[in-house]
């Protein structure tokens, strides 16, 4: 199991890599397709690094 990105609604960083798999490339496309990021907004730049290493 991955580590947990965002603790509000308990997605984790493979949640995330998927949704960029699936065609996700920006905060706000993971944010849609995940809800990370959605709550508190303190994970989007733990996003954003992981968009600019998954690319």
């Amino acid at each position: 199991m991955s580590r947990e990105v965002c603790t509000c609604l308990g997605i984790s960083e493979d949640d995330i890599k998927k949704a960029i798999k699936d065609g996700a490339t920006t905060v706000e496309a993971v944010e849609e397709a995940t809800g990370a990021g959605s709550v508190c907004g303190g994970c989007k730049d733990d996003i954003q690094d992981i968009i600019d290493k998954n690319k």
